[in-house]
Order: structure tokens, then C-alpha cells, then sequence
């Protein structure tokens, strides 16, 4: 798939009732070319201080590769890499949305609210699941926003399918809540329903919070997400893991 293509089709047909600015900032992704055996995704991509008003693309692989500290990024090169173990070259990162905000508060105050927000909210979340799916194929997913959870699924018996992912609950972990996709919801309401069978069955998801705002402890380890890649195939043993 070309989401390129897509995206600039999308930002070219915003609706009026959006905030002007989404438009005239662009959007901003991360470059995937195929499969990774993990995946983080955030929110969005925020809109730091002297950035460029211009759609963009960046390598998620570069990044990982830069020596030079960053607030956001080094927690995340911190979860994939280590003296004795190096993940850096099976991981993707995609955001679920690519207007660029740094105010968490916008999507739902400025976006979800007005006319057409929601329609435009669900065209981007179709290009990602289309991108997931298609191009990444992760075997373990790392959800790092608290409020991106509904977006997967997570909180559907509340009324929020959106990408619609059957959930297998897992258990509680020191980083977060760990589930496993069975499959899609039988819902008209997922917003791909040209999805009809996911490629991400056995996958893991890990639910955790803004990698920033969690102590040192209660991040994401790599040990921890190579045991995932590990019993990802291993019927039964990620159990006795848990309960160790």
C-alpha cells in the first residue's frame, strides 16, 4: 500500500470545521518499508518549538542509531537495546494518527468534537491498521499512551471499537496489562471492515503509559519484550512466565 498517497489525498480534503492548523503543519510519520517483529506506537507526533509547517517522513531506524539524548526517544531506544541484547533492528514505530499536536487534550477537545472530526479520525486509523497490518505484521505491539487502548479494541464492551481487535487478556505485568489478539470483533462498527481476517492473530499487545512518565522500574524492559518474541510460538509457557 502507498500511505503516502493516502495521507496527502486525506490532508487535502480536511473539512472546514477542523482547525486550520492541522492542515498547515502536515502530517508526520514514520517510515515502514515491512515486517518487524515489534512495534511501539504512540498518540501523534507533537509540534515541537521552531518545526517546519510541512508534511514529513522520518527513519524510525536512525533515530534508534543517534547517540544524542531525547526525552521522548531515549526511554524508547533504552526498551530495545542493551549490553547483551539488541532489538533495534526488529522494531517499527508508527503513531496511531499523524496530525501533529502537542497538546494531549486536542484530539478529543478540537478533533472528536467538531463536524467531521470523527469521519477524519477514522480515515487516518484505517491507513494505520491497513499499514499494521499489510507492512509491520508485529508479533509484539507496544501501546505506549494510556488513551490510544480504546483505539484497539481494549475498551469495547464500553461501546469503543474503532480497529476492532478481539483481546485475549493475558495478566498484569510490571509494566502493564499484557493481552493477546485472537482475531477481529464481529462488529459493523470497526472502521476497516475490508479487514476480514487479521494477520496479527497471536500477537501480543502490551498496554503501558507514556514511557516519560513512568519510573525507571516500571518501563518496558528489553529482557522482558524478547521473552515475548520468544514465546510467541510456545503454546502454554507464557503462563508459567507470569507466575514465576
Amino acid at each position: 500500500m502507498n500511505y503516502l498517497e493516502q495521507l496527502t489525498r486525506l490532508w487535502q480534503s480536511i473539512p472546514d470545521q477542523l482547525p486550520i492548523r492541522i492542515k498547515e503543519r502536515g502530517y508526520v510519520v514514520s517510515e515502514n518499508h515491512g515486517n518487524k517483529d515489534i512495534l511501539i506506537t504512540g498518540m501523534n507526533p507533537s509540534f515541537r518549538e521552531g518545526a517546519v509547517c510541512q508534511s514529513d517522513t522520518y527513519s524510525f531506524e536512525t533515530i534508534l542509531l543517534d547517540a544524542k539524548g531525547d526525552s521522548y526517544w531515549s526511554p524508547i531506544k533504552n526498551m530495545l537495546f542493551s549490553d547483551s541484547i539488541d532489538l533495534r533492528n526488529k522494531a517499527a514505530y508508527w503513531d496511531l494518527f499523524c496530525f501533529r499536536e502537542t497538546e494531549q487534550s486536542f484530539l478529543n477537545k478540537e478533533i472528536l468534537s467538531r463536524d467531521g472530526g470523527i469521519s477524519f479520525i477514522a480515515e487516518q486509523l484505517n491507513i494505520t491498521q491497513h499499514v499494521i497490518e499489510e507492512i509491520i505484521t508485529p508479533k509484539v505491539i507496544v501501546v505506549a499512551n494510556k488513551e490510544s487502548a480504546a483505539y484497539w479494541g481494549k475498551l469495547s464492551d464500553l461501546g469503543y471499537i474503532w480497529m476492532g481487535y478481539d483481546l485475549k487478556y493475558i495478566g498484569n505485568v510490571f509494566c502493564g496489562e499484557l493481552y493477546r489478539i485472537e482475531g477481529l470483533l464481529d462488529s459493523k462498527e470497526r472502521i476497516s471492515p475490508e479487514i476480514t481476517d487479521s494477520k496479527l492473530k497471536g500477537a501480543f499487545v502490551l498496554f503501558t503509559s507514556y514511557l516519560k512518565s513512568l519510573s525507571k522500574e516500571k518501563r518496558p524492559t528489553v529482557d522482558f519484550l524478547n521473552t515475548l518474541l520468544s514465546y510467541y510460538c510456545i503454546e502454554g509457557k507464557l503462563q508459567e512466565y507470569l507466575n514465576k
